[in-house]
Order: C-alpha cells, then structure tokens, then sequence
C-alpha cells in the first residue's frame, strides 16, 4: 500500500518565472544542525532509535556560516530555518544564532524544535537574535503525548511556550503531524488553541519518511539493509498508508464544528513556507491555523527551499535523494572566496535536482532532514 500523492487541489504560492529548478526560486534554506533527539517520535523513527552521526562528521558552526554566507552573498537568500533532529541539543546554539545574525543581509532567522529545552534557552535565542519558533505538539493529552514521543513531557513543553512568549517572541507556530487513529480525534481541540493563543496551528499530513515506527504498526515488514539510503535513510517506504490523514478530512472536521475556515492572505502570515493559513470565524480569534499537505496537494511546483544536512550535504527535497555533498569543500578549500564560489555553485547543482512531484516515500530519515 501506499500514500497517495495527488495534485488535483494545487494552489499557487508565488511567481517562479524561471521554475522550482532555479536558484532564483530559492527564499529559504533548512539547516538541519544536528541529528540527534531528546525524543523518539513514532513517526520520525523506529523504537530501538537510528544510528547517529559521527561527531567529526558534522559541520562546525564555522562551515555552517560559510554556507550561509554563500547563499545570502551570491545568491539572495535571506530566510534561514535552524532544524535537526533537535536543534536545542546541539551544545553551542545559542553562538551559532549569535554568528548567523552578525551577517547583516540575514533578514530571518526561525528555530523548529520539540520545545523540551525551550524554558530553559527561550531568552538567550531571543537575545541572540532568533527571530521565530516553531514548536512541535503532536498531543494535547499528557500521557498520549508520551506514548508519541516516547519520552517526551507535555507540561515541560507548555512551560517553553510560555516562556517564549514572555520573552518576546512574536508569530509562532506550533506543528502536530496528523496520524489517523493517533491523534485524529484532537483536531478541534488543536484548531482552538487558536482563539486563545497568538499562535498559528499546523496541521502536518504525515510523510513516510525513514524507518518510522509508525509504519509497522499494521505490518511486521522491516526495513531490509539493501534499503539504505545515501545518508543512512531507507528507501522501502510503502508501508503505513493507515496511518494517512488527508487535508480535506482534517478540515471538514474542524469545519463540522467551527463553521467554515476564512482563508488568511498568505502575506499576512510569517515564514515563506508552504503552510496554507486560515483562521475560524470569531471576531475574538487571537491565533490562526494552516495546513500543510505535502501527500495530498504538493507543492513541488512552487517548492522554493533548500536543505542542509548536519554532515554537510545539500538535499533538493525532503523525499528525493537529489544530493551534493560540501563537506568536502569545506574542509579542504583555504581560500575563502573560492570556497564561497564552489559552495554557491552546488547550490545552484542541487536545486537543479529538485522532482517535478516527490515520490510517494522519502529515502531518508525525518531526523536527519529536519522536515
């Protein structure tokens, strides 16, 4: 069984005269810093965890903002998103946001995290100049939450919420990947987080990606060893299509109950992602919700992102293994500027790889893409 990946509800994003195969297209790139968790998500990875990288493998936060520096000097690209696995693990974060922001031509800079660490270093991001967050909840019910993440604590990831607030931070997101027979019934619970809270709600349909322990659930398939991928990942996702939920079920739940959605002019939403934002019909709503249907609606057309992988490898789309590693270039190029124009040049190399449409599986592990 697999996934559908279906374009009949294609919904334009922006103007790309030259194509998604441009670099010109390109607004975001996706820096995955580590792939290490504090968690073990059921739909991210398997039980017994995924080997992680090497340490020496990484990128230093040196070679991170040698990337950076290419894409914004030679490329225009000026919006920066901080992923992992989980970026608040990686010892260090708040100097690399610190060295990010002191190129001048960086106009955003986000954060995506579980929000475990978020008490404790929402202050010293904001101070670093972390512009946004994004915060991922999966559950609203303590002890579910639990049994996603599996090691996860629900209060401590309210009281990181909390604390970002308190300190400033403006427009942010929190994401919950939607599973049926999960989570499917706290969707209007999520949506009213809405119009209580200053936050856009993400509805996430659920990607096959890796080795998820998700997938197994109604399967006792296992990933073989001539399924791994070029970074580690698998290639075998045709498995856990019961676990799907389409947009357009997610929607007409939440407009069983609120009424219907009134849709939300994109500019007015922060970020350049693919999120399609609505908010429910209440003069008094304070927050907004999005959904983001990569299975049922992609949006590989107007895809306009980039991604880094924390051991140096630029990826052209989260489900194909369109690759270019700079590690090497990294570490072995002395001369800053030519360093800097072979880096700008892979950019260029990689999203010319970029898929008219992405496949039904991804070929890599959710935990070292970052999403």
């Amino acid at each position: 069984m697999r996934l559908p990946v279906v374009d009949n509800l294609y919904r334009p994003m922006g103007n790309f005269e030259n194509g998604p195969k441009s670099i010109s297209a390109v607004r975001v790139l996706r820096i995955s810093v580590t792939d290490r968790c504090n968690l073990r998500c059921v739909y991210c990875m398997p039980e017994e965890g995924v080997r992680w990288l090497p340490k020496d493998n990484l990128l230093t936060f040196e070679e991170i903002c040698d990337v950076v520096n290419a894409a914004v000097e030679l490329h225009g690209i000026r919006r920066f998103k901080l992923t992992g696995g989980e970026p608040t693990v990686r010892h260090g974060l708040v100097d690399l946001v610190r060295m990010i922001r002191q190129n001048p031509l960086v106009e955003d800079l986000s954060l995506t995290t579980n929000g475990m660490l978020l008490e404790e270093l929402a202050k010293p991001l904001h101070h670093a100049g972390l512009d946004r967050l994004t915060i991922s909840i999966d559950s609203l019910q303590p002890d579910r939450f639990i049994r996603i993440t599996r090691t996860g604590e629900l209060n401590k990831v309210w009281r990181g919420l909390d604390r970002a607030e308190s300190v400033g931070f403006k427009s942010m997101k929190i994401n919950c990947v939607t599973m049926r027979g999960t989570n499917d019934d706290e969707l209007v619970e999520f949506a009213r987080l809405s119009l209580d809270r200053a936050v856009t709600v993400r509805f996430i349909e659920y990607m096959p990606l890796g080795d998820a322990a998700i997938m197994h659930q109604h399967s006792d398939l296992r990933v073989s060893d001539d399924e791994i991928g070029p970074a580690g990942g698998c290639g075998a996702q045709d498995r856990g299509a019961d676990s799907f939920l389409a947009e357009s079920e997610v929607r007409q739940r939440i407009e069983d109950h609120f009424g219907p959605l009134i849709p939300v002019d994109r500019q007015l939403e922060a970020g350049v992602g693919p999120a399609i934002p609505y908010r429910i019909d209440n003069p008094n709503a304070k927050g907004r919700i999005a959904f983001i249907s990569a299975m049922s609606a992609p949006f590989c057309s107007t895809c306009n992102r980039l991604r880094l992988t924390a051991d140096g490898v630029l990826r052209s789309c989260l489900f194909e293994g369109g690759e270019v590693a700079v590690r090497q270039i990294l570490r072995s190029e002395s001369n800053p500027a030519r360093r800097r124009q072979i880096l700008a040049q892979a950019m260029v190399d990689c999203v010319a790889l970029k898929p008219d449409v992405h496949s039904h599986h991804g070929n890599e592990q959710m935990s070292r893409l970052g999403g």
